[in-house]
């Protein structure tokens, strides 16, 4: 009789590494494992600092707050070069409970979380240091003037209209900040804007991530003087007129608001040897192709075509033609010079075919703006 062999359970196979998952951990740490900048300093001279809170028994069974998303979450056509901008913790919503909120805020001031909230108000108290009113779901969190921006801000005692007008105009803005001071009792919290943007800065800019001709994603928190700032994953730059967009305008606030988010490319990244701070030049232009380019191709040296006056400077006047294209032109001698919305007649001049501008010489008026 043959013998039978018994049947031996399978061993478990071992559990395995994935790669998808080490690359994952490694390009969207936790907020937890990072160091906060500034930890175990004073948060600055005009920022009072809350006692840590008080949690009683019932409070305990609150559930902690999650880890904070990555800024790197991936998209049905993900770009590589791209790195991408999601807002912080959101632990609850603007429906929750008075206690859940604060609980969870309790939570996110002993794991020194990120978090995201827009600009509501600036006030301005009797101590002459402006505030930030930040809301976070419904909760009034309070940000020292001297707290909102990673560079040097003046003392209480002269605290200038310029520093007063940069405030004013990052109101509306979606900025990260994280709890500097906590009372649950009364139900008050102090944020700082500044220990965010150093930890971003830690985390992007030292571990060598924003580097040159890469794109980011930026929040816009001003607008003035034909220029927008943005941050940009903790950097606060400025971006000119001239690498905002390719499109004409006679006033940036047409194209872009406060609260927008803009893609850019960045151009160069330094960092302060004295601050150590960070600073990195970016372009929205360089990020997006001309879309004129192909137009501009087909224009011929010497020829005339029909356009609009789209803006009169000192100097300038400036014309959108029919094929398509945007040109430059000096003004020069004429009986009455063309206004905005008159169509005119214009002999291209001169094509830079780099930078894609096309100059020309407005040779008459074909049709008065009735409007004038």
């Amino acid at each position: 009789m043959p013998t039978r062999k018994k049947q031996m359970d399978p061993e478990p196979a071992p559990e395995l590494d994935s790669p998808v998952a080490e690359a994952s951990a490694e390009s969207e740490p936790s907020i937890e494992s990072e160091p906060q900048p500034g930890s175990g300093s004073s948060p600055g001279p005009d920022l009072p600092v809350l006692p840590e809170p008080d949690i009683g028994p019932e409070q305990q069974a609150a559930p902690e707050p999650l880890d904070a998303p990555g800024p790197d979450q991936p998209s049905e056509q993900p770009r590589e070069d791209l790195l991408r901008l999601n807002d912080q913790e959101r632990g609850f919503t603007r429906d929750a409970s008075e206690d859940d909120k604060w609980n969870y805020l309790a939570g996110a001031f002993r794991k020194h979380l990120l978090l995201t909230g827009v600009v509501a108000g600036i006030e301005m108290p009797e101590s002459r240091n402006p505030i930030c009113v930040i809301d976070y779901e419904g909760i009034r969190i309070l940000i020292p003037g001297d707290e909102m921006f990673a560079g040097d801000w003046p003392t209480v005692d002269n605290v200038t209209l310029k520093h007063q007008l940069r405030l004013h105009r990052i109101l509306g803005a979606t900025v990260d900040f994280s709890i500097a001071g906590l009372d649950l009792k009364n139900k008050a919290a102090v944020g700082s804007r500044r220990a965010a943007l150093l930890e971003l800065q830690q985390r992007y800019y030292e571990s060598g991530r924003v580097k040159e001709g890469i794109l980011v994603a930026c929040r816009v928190i001003g607008i003035a003087h034909n220029r927008i700032t943005v941050e940009a994953l903790g950097v606060d730059s400025e971006i000119l007129g001239n690498e905002a967009s390719w499109e004409w305008f006679s006033d940036i606030s047409d194209l872009y608001g406060t609260g927008d988010i803009v893609v850019a490319r960045v151009l160069a990244v330094e960092q302060d040897p004295e601050t150590k701070l960070y600073r990195v030049s970016l372009s929205i232009k360089a990020a997006n192709d001309n879309p004129e380019r192909k137009a501009i191709e087909k224009l011929k040296v010497g020829s005339n075509y029909f356009g609009t006056v789209t803006g009169v400077g000192d100097k300038l006047v400036f014309v959108r033609l029919q094929a398509g294209v945007n040109v430059k032109t000096v003004m020069h001698a004429m009986k009455e010079p063309p206004h905005k919305n008159d169509t005119v007649s214009l002999k291209v001049t001169r094509i830079n075919p780099d930078t894609g501008t096309v100059y020309g010489i407005v040779t008459r008026v074909i049709k008065k703006n009735r409007l004038r």
